[in-house]
């Protein structure tokens, strides 16, 4: 047998990041594809059912073809749990130098594996990309209630961590204050965050320790409630109350905005009840490994190549199931004419063939900034439709292994002007500020929303890209794509009328 110590060492660590990156990015967890599939079964609307069925092919097309289920393969976290002494009841001990071989690893990872790297170099004064996916964010956890080592990994997503927060509630708050800013959390940014999302919220601790609590109440196996019959209730209560938003899978409506509700608590200072919703998305990928057998506490292994029934179709059927009848989907040629573009309804289920052209955050910028100084789109872009995206390399005679859509809102700062200046489609997913609606309406444009979290899939509708500018951006660069049938939602009309307002309207 080997021991414990000598698998607590910088080169045993590294060596298990590594091989966990490339599997976690591209295997879901059992435990969220069984939430998804048992949701799928039970969901009766219809924009919400096609959604969940889109994320079940997702996860076997990825396990098939060892491609990324997400396009944003995430930050990397490493947390090395340990307890006091291991199994045999020896004292644990840590060399100093434990993390120092971490970044070496996650740079292999995402190079061997062909993910996105989505790390900046400085937060606030160089946001350049590292173009390794480094600094890994790593950390140790003394956890004196249990013994041996577990290594927990995590690829979170940006989309679903800007969905995060932290708050300072008042003791007087008590169980009902912490309830009111869960659900707000939950009503303002779930559409934005891939859901079904899992729900991880932490009470107590300090400031700076609470967000790291949230995060680990992810680590839990989905449907396996606290040990503490108090929270457990409070689980279930909370999860009820998210679901019955209507928000639902992919923000498209629905009865299942949530697959689980995890909460941590702590002890706090008399004065303080931090509180932290950390939201997870439905492409989560976790692990947790017990290093003294190296047995995975918590399996993300799929279960066999079951694409849920579903039919992909290249040349006209998109994805053909039962929540959706073939002769609703309207068939949208990019560019789109006016005309046609004024035909379409919030809520329409549209198929989308012809040319659309990347472009996201950073791209923005430097579109406006042209816009600005010249009065004209740069690059031919007047007419055209953009797509927020940041897809993963090309990987398996596919243009990209992952494409999806990135959180629209993000743009918002561009998009009015963008729009008046002549793009008249976009296609991202979340919701949009009421600049973008009311330019929609004034431009007669349209926005679209498609899946977040079913990149591999979508991926399957892209033929061919072609480099435009701002390849020094990598993932962000402005790209010219054919594609194919490719299913979303029209989210704002030519008139204004908005799907998101429209579903918690109702609520």
């Amino acid at each position: 047998m080997i021991t414990l110590e000598k698998k607590l060492t910088a080169e045993g660590l590294a060596a298990l990041v590594e091989r966990e990156i490339k599997r976690l990015a591209c295997v879901l967890r059992s435990d969220v594809l069984d939430a998804l599939e048992h949701a799928m079964v039970g969901e009766t609307f219809a924009r919400g059912r096609l959604a969940l069925e889109q994320l079940v092919a997702n996860a076997s097309i990825t396990d098939e073809l060892q491609v990324p289920l997400c396009q944003d393969t995430g930050s990397v976290w490493v947390l090395l749990e340990v307890g006091e002494k291991d199994s045999l009841g020896n004292d644990i001990s840590i060399p100093a130098n434990i993390f120092s071989l971490l970044d070496d690893a996650v740079a292999r990872a995402y190079t061997q594996a062909r993910l996105r790297k989505s790390i900046v170099c400085d937060a606030l004064v160089d946001r350049q990309n590292t173009n390794n996916n480094t600094p890994c964010f790593a950390e140790v956890y003394f956890n004196h209630n249990t013994v041996g080592a577990t290594l927990h990994i995590m690829l979170k997503g940006g989309g679903s961590d800007n969905a995060s927060r932290v708050a300072m509630l008042a003791p007087g708050a008590g169980i009902e204050g912490v309830k009111r800013l869960v659900i707000d959390a939950v009503r303002e940014k779930a559409a934005s965050a891939c859901p079904p999302i899992v729900v991880g919220v932490a009470v107590g601790s300090t400031f700076d320790k609470v967000g790291g609590l949230s995060k680990r109440a992810l680590l839990r196996q989905v449907g396996l409630n606290n040990p503490d019959p108090q929270i457990a209730q409070l689980e279930r209560e909370l999860l009820a109350k998210i679901n019955a938003l209507g928000i639902g899978p992919g923000g498209f409506g629905g009865a299942t905005t949530a697959l689980a509700v995890n909460i941590e608590t702590a002890p706090s200072h008399i004065a303080s009840m931090p509180v932290a919703v950390n939201i997870g998305c439905n492409s989560l990928r976790s692990c947790s490994i017990d290093l003294e057998d190296e047995s995975e506490t918590m399996d993300s292994r799929l279960r066999g190549n079951d694409r849920g029934g579903i039919t992909i179709t290249g040349g006209g059927g998109g994805i053909t199931g039962d929540s959706i009848i073939n002769d609703q989907q309207i068939h949208l040629h990019l560019p789109a004419d006016v005309n046609q573009l004024k035909q379409l309804k919030a809520g329409d289920e549209v198929l989308l063939s012809g040319t659309i052209y990347t472009l996201r955050d950073v791209g923005h910028k430097r579109v406006l900034d042209h816009l600005n100084k010249t009065g004209e789109l740069p690059y031919n872009l007047k007419g055209q439709a953009l797509f927020y995206a940041g897809p993963t390399p090309q990987k398996e005679n596919r243009p990209f292994g992952a494409i999806g859509p990135t959180t629209a809102s993000r743009m918002d700062f561009a998009a009015p002007q963008l729009i008046e200046a002549g793009i008249n489609v976009m296609l991202a997913k979340g919701d949009r500020s009421s600049e973008v609606v009311k330019a929609c309406r004034t431009h007669n444009s349209v926005y679209l929303a498609t899946t977040g979290g079913a990149a591999a899939l979508l991926a399957e509708y892209v033929k061919a890209a072609k480099m435009i500018a701002y390849e020094d951006l990598g993932t962000e660069a402005l790209q010219e794509l054919t594609i194919e049938n490719m299913p979303a939602f029209v989210a704002i009309d030519t008139n204004g009328a908005n799907l998101y307002t429209e579903l918690l309207n109702e609520q």
